[in-house]
């Protein structure tokens, strides 16, 4: 790896348990996936986070950020981001965490309003990733297993346009 190279790991708590992807700048995956533990416990996610900070050693690490007033999350999902938080502060990793909001701002400029269009336009840009593109949700529906992945990648392009 050179010593200039940027590795983004981006983590996106969800009901499930955890949507995270890695990227090695510009635009090469390094790795994407869903960790589902049941039952849901935010030490076993942390351990597996752990887990994934030591095998990637990340540049930059990217949550999603709960604080914000369109974001509908669990006290378990805000305890999870605090902790993650703090072990990035520990190990001295820069942190950053963006917004529902800021993900769709940054999606709009290449026309992906709603989730479902983000993961396309991402499917798009990693062929790779087509044999898990979600299922188009009903209103009724759950969503889908994989949308974790998406949500974990659009974070990690959102810091991407954001700090160019």
């Amino acid at each position: 790896m050179k010593k200039d190279t940027v590795i983004i790991l981006s983590f996106y708590p969800n009901a499930r348990g955890l949507g995270y992807a890695c990227i090695e700048m510009p635009q090469n995956l390094k790795d994407s996936g869903v960790v589902a533990i049941q039952p849901i416990c935010n030490k076993k996610l942390l351990e597996r986070i752990t887990k994934f900070v030591e095998f990637y050693t990340p540049t930059i690490i990217v949550v999603k950020d709960y604080n914000s007033s369109y974001s509908r999350h669990s006290k378990r999902v805000a305890e999870l981001v605090e902790s993650i938080t703090k072990y990035a502060k520990e190990m001295k990793v820069p942190i950053y965490r963006y917004s529902k909001e800021q993900i769709r701002d940054v999606f709009e400029q290449f026309g992906a309003k709603s989730k479902c269009e983000i993961a396309q336009k991402i499917i798009y840009w990693f062929p790779q990733l087509a044999s898990r593109a979600p299922k188009i949700r009903k209103a009724w529906m759950n969503e889908d297993y994989n949308m974790g992945i998406f949500d974990a990648l659009a974070l990690a392009i959102t810091h991407k346009y954001l700090t160019e």
